[in-house]
């Protein structure tokens, strides 16, 4: 969302390679505004492979595969641990009043019209248990930390989350909206939101037609966009209570969902012996470690983060949240 960068619509895989600012210049956000970043310490910016880094409240190394892990213990001596893909470009930290919150970034492999970006915001309970806040996004980092986590009211810090949502509205051409949605840290969890922050008033919709010289048009928000707007808060208490059921082509088979479960970004799990985090993408093709677990258990999950397609009739989930009895 920072202006003056080109739109990614193909990537070659030398700038797979390269920490490219995958921000779309749509001028959202003026250049005095982009200033009031949250100031952040770096504890990891690079692509090679990477030692041991010992956060103040984890160790951060790098697996065979590649894979990152994060590992610690919370205030009962329980051991927690991480586990994020191996584009993982980065990791900082902040703080405010006391309270710390990292943030883990890197590749997500999108070309296209896709987000090139996933963020992981950790923060900890009251139990110091990791809370996990996840995006996939439009959004940016550099050597200093996200580049729209910013400071614009006194409100406090908005991370900005952008989708594309392609709906069609114009003939003969792939066509749809950019929404430019705020996210705020309360506590320990991530909320949507909605009003002014800075000079713009959130969700901010963009009408866009993919034709040449064709930029896109900010539209007024108005009730017909309502159905377009994803949430993808990661508070399990307000989150959407199924149970899953099973895994074959058709997708993740859930009860009282109300719609084909497609994507899990994250399997959050806890049990006797701690809690354990994934952060990957998951799906009934590609299920992981986790998965086949959990619908052989049909265990009953929290869905956070749910996003419609706009046929309605299937959906992702951002973070699932479960327990082993």
């Amino acid at each position: 969302m920072s202006p003056g960068v080109p739109r990614l619509f193909c990537i070659s895989s030398a700038l797979f390679l390269a920490f490219a600012a995958f921000s779309l210049d749509t001028h959202i956000i003026p250049t005095s505004e982009l200033q009031h970043r949250v100031q952040m310490t770096t504890l990891f910016y690079a692509q090679e492979p990477i030692g041991a880094i010992r956060a103040r409240d984890f160790l951060f190394t790098e697996r065979q595969d590649a894979s990152k892990l994060a590992r610690g213990r919370d205030k009962s001596g329980k051991p927690w641990q991480l586990v994020l893909p191996a584009p993982t470009h980065g990791l900082w930290e902040s703080d405010r009043g006391g309270a710390r919150t990292y943030y883990f970034a890197g590749y997500t492999g999108g070309a296209g019209m896709a987000p090139g970006t996933w963020i992981v915001a950790l923060s900890f309970d009251e139990q110091a248990r990791p809370v996990p806040f996840y995006l996939n996004s439009y959004g940016a980092y550099d050597d200093k930390g996200i580049t729209d986590l910013l400071d614009l009211d006194p409100t406090g810090p908005v991370l900005l989350q952008q989708d594309w949502l392609e709906t069609n509205w114009a003939p003969h051409t792939r066509s749809g909206f950019f929404i430019t949605a705020a996210y705020q840290q309360r506590g320990n969890y991530w909320y949507r939101a909605d009003g002014r922050h800075g000079s713009n008033v959130f969700p901010v919709f963009e009408k866009r037609a993919l034709l040449p010289n064709n930029l896109p048009q900010r539209v007024e928000f108005s009730t017909a966009f309502t159905n377009m707007l994803s949430d993808y808060g990661n508070d399990p208490r307000t989150g959407i209570k199924a149970r899953i059921v099973g895994l074959d082509d058709r997708g993740i088979h859930t009860e009282q969902l109300g719609c084909e479960l497609q994507f899990i970004n994250v399997i959050v799990e806890d049990s006797r012996t701690g809690r354990e985090i994934d952060a990957d993408r998951f799906s009934a093709r590609d299920p992981g470690r986790p998965l086949p677990e959990i619908a052989r258990r049909r265990a009953r999950v929290a869905l956070t983060g749910l996003k419609r397609w706009p046929d309605d009739r299937k959906c992702d989930a951002t973070i699932i949240w479960t327990k082993v009895e």
